[in-house]
C-alpha cells in the first residue's frame, strides 16, 4: 500500500428511497436518508430510487447493493422494504431506519453477495 492509499473502516451503505412510497416528500427523505447514514458514520456511496416502472424495486436494491458490495442499506421507514426487514436482512444486509430510528441486522455471515 502507498501513503496516499488509505483503507476505510467505515461500512458502505446505500440509501433506498422509493417514489411510489415516498410521494412528494421523496426529496425531503432522500436527503434525511443520506444525512442519517452521514450522521451514523458510514460510507456512503448512492441513494437508490428506482425506475416507477419496476415490478420488484425491493430486488432492484438488493441487486445494486450487492453489485457494490455495500453491507447496509438505508430507508427512510420500513413502508420502503414492504414493511418486512427480513428481506433485506435475509439477503445479507443491514438495515437502517430513519423513522423511527432502528437497526435491523444481516441474518447470516459469510453471504456471498452476487453469487448465482
Amino acid at each position: 500500500m502507498t501513503p496516499t492509499q488509505t483503507i476505510s473502516a467505515k461500512p458502505k451503505a446505500i440509501g433506498f428511497v422509493r417514489d411510489d412510497v415516498s410521494g412528494p416528500d421523496t426529496p425531503r427523505h432522500a436527503s434525511d436518508v443520506q444525512r442519517h447514514a452521514n450522521m451514523l458514520g458510514y460510507q456512503y456511496i448512492y441513494t437508490v430510487r428506482p425506475p416507477g416502472d419496476i415490478d420488484d424495486p425491493i430486488g432492484y436494491v438488493l441487486a445494486m447493493a450487492a453489485g457494490l458490495e455495500i453491507e447496509v442499506i438505508v430507508v427512510f421507514d420500513l413502508e420502503h422494504v414492504g414493511c418486512r426487514p427480513a428481506l433485506i436482512c435475509d439477503a445479507g444486509f443491514d438495515l437502517e431506519t430513519v423513522c423511527p430510528q432502528g437497526i435491523w441486522m444481516r441474518s447470516r455471515s459469510g453471504v456471498e453477495r452476487g453469487a448465482a
